[in-house]
């Protein structure tokens, strides 16, 4: 049942990868068990379709589309009419997409930096490490997910950066299931 679904329409922000490289200092640990418990707070109201179910529609001239299905995540190229899978479980992007985020558990968090107005968060599924991280950037106040920092077993990032976002609507189940309308319109 979707509870509170958004359609995201995000764009790729190559330089946006390079926000945060500077070190920042370390949170005092009590500050840092406050954010972790707003933000876990705050993603669990953040309904895609949890668990599992997210569809990324690209802004032109970029011709991928990404859906997840709750089982696997498909990465379709428009443009020439390919498609990447990979289960859901192997990539990052799980820990955004549980039916329950919960940052406090150990080995979740790798780093929380704060900066004004800003708030980052890295984290890995402890239970397989070698999948990659993700880094979730927040506004500060009030707390709102801007961006997200995929980094894949390989060390490839993706940046992904919500704009468009729309709150409170009902979203078709179909939209999270493989794009079969999208892939036979770029056969025609």
């Amino acid at each position: 049942m979707i509870q509170i679904a958004k359609l995201l329409s995000p764009r790729i922000l190559a330089a946006a990868a390079l926000l945060g490289a500077a070190a920042l200092p370390a949170q005092a640990p009590a500050q840092r068990g406050r954010d972790l418990a707003r933000i876990s707070a705050y993603l669990n109201r953040f309904f895609i379709d949890r668990p599992g179910r997210i569809r990324f529609e690209y802004t032109p001239p970029n011709p991928s589309l990404v859906v997840s299905d709750g089982t696997w995540v498909a990465v379709y190229d428009l443009r020439d009419c390919t498609k990447q899978t990979a289960p859901l479980s192997s990539t990052p992007l799980e820990l955004l997409l549980a039916e329950r985020v919960d940052l406090h558990r150990d080995g979740v968090v790798t780093g929380i930096d704060s900066r004004p107005g800003q708030m980052r968060v890295t984290a890995v599924n402890p239970d397989n490490r070698g999948q990659g991280s993700i880094t979730l950037v927040f506004n500060e106040n009030p707390l709102e997910l801007r961006q997200w920092i995929v980094e894949d077993a390989a060390g490839r990032a993706t940046t992904v950066a919500l704009s468009s976002v729309r709150r409170g609507v009902d979203v078709d189940v179909a939209k999270f299931l493989p794009a079969r309308s999208e892939m036979d319109e770029c056969r025609a």
